[in-house]
């Protein structure tokens, strides 16, 4: 199994970094400091729709790698492999409590390694596959001009 863990760490954590990229200011509020409620508010109500809008994009990527399947042949016929994604998740934000941050948040899935097999290419297509290989995967977001970010 190739590693139990993938991270993919894709952070821009400092507000300062976030406005050298162009990016809006957080919410301020009295005084000019950041409102750290009031953008973990917002945050954590976004992160919800976010994360559900991420696993249907990995659903529709699921479904074009069954579409397009390399089958091998040989004389123990057809065989093909595609990759796939557990519905099974976790979303978590953090909590938000640093106002020279921004909020984060994980989505932890698995990835699977399918493989379809049968006498024909056509056969092969129609039986259920097998699970060759399985990896837990985490993915990590910032929300940044409020909206949540890869």
């Amino acid at each position: 199994m190739r590693g139990t863990v993938i991270v993919v760490l894709t952070l821009l954590l400092s507000v300062g970094g976030a406005l050298a990229a162009g990016k809006k200011a957080p919410a301020k509020g009295k005084g000019g400091a950041v409102d750290v409620k009031a953008v973990g508010e917002k945050a954590a109500g976004a992160f919800a729709a976010f994360c559900d809008e991420w696993m249907k994009k990995l659903a529709v990527r699921e479904h074009d790698n069954k579409a397009q399947i390399k089958w091998q042949t040989g004389d123990d016929g057809a065989r093909g492999e595609y990759v796939g994604y557990s519905q099974e998740h976790t979303c978590q934000m953090r909590e938000y409590t640093d106002p020279t941050s921004v909020p984060v948040g994980t989505i932890t899935y698995r990835e699977y390694r399918y493989q379809k097999k049968g006498p024909s290419p056509a056969d092969a297509a129609n039986t259920e596959p097998s699970i060759i290989e399985a990896t837990e995967v985490t993915e990590i977001f910032r929300f940044t001009a409020g909206k949540w970010v890869y």
